[in-house]
């Protein structure tokens, strides 16, 4: 799960050779000197945005976060959903919807009660002011879930990323699945802690 809430690289001033890269995971990069922004992190990943490298410029805006959602379907169904919403796609007799935006996954008539394997991940936090990275989503949720029978209607939200100094927003499949979003760069002078 490398590919997810990489923490945002901090900036460093004066000396542009104490940047940092982002993390592994969507981390956006620090600003490399004392004018630049920290840069933003990968959408839909909850990489944390990079930090500024000095008082005047701005942290970099945390990655958005993602639901996934997929399930078992019969080696005669190839290629068939059996419920709406996101992106959908098809792998190993698997059915995967991706959701970048919020929306909601509903069963359709044919659907049966099954197990549902998800991974939800929440918006990556911005980056500070004059130093601090923002942090990863504040948790990535893997797990299995039952979905009853025909009709079920569970609402999905994807986690914004925070903007400089303010922390990403949760993503949830179905409220009781939540994964919290990732905590702000701290900002000097003060100084003042990140979230």
């Amino acid at each position: 799960y490398q590919w997810f809430a990489g923490g945002g690289g901090g900036g460093a001033y004066p000396d542009p050779s104490y940047r940092s890269d982002g993390g592994v995971g969507g981390g956006g990069d620090s600003g490399y000197n004392p004018s630049k922004n920290g840069l933003s992190a990968t959408y839909s990943t909850g990489g944390g945005g990079g930090g500024a490298a000095g008082n005047g410029p701005l942290g970099g805006s945390g990655g958005s976060g993602v639901v996934v959602v997929r399930y078992q379907i019969g080696a005669s169904q190839s290629g068939s959903a059996k419920a709406t919403g996101g992106s959908i796609s098809y792998y190993s007799g698997k059915t995967i919807h991706a959701f970048t935006g919020n929306g909601t996954f509903a069963t359709t008539s044919d659907w049966s009660a099954a197990t549902v394997e998800y991974v939800v991940i929440g918006g990556g936090g911005g980056g500070g002011q004059d130093d601090g990275g923002g942090g990863g989503a504040g948790a990535v949720k893997i797990g299995t879930t039952p979905i009853g029978a025909h009709p079920v209607s569970t609402a999905i939200q994807v986690g914004a990323g925070g903007v400089q100094k303010t922390a990403g927003t949760p993503s949830y499949f179905g409220t009781p699945i939540t994964a919290p979003g990732g905590g702000y760069g701290g900002t000097d002078p003060s100084p003042a802690p990140g979230g």
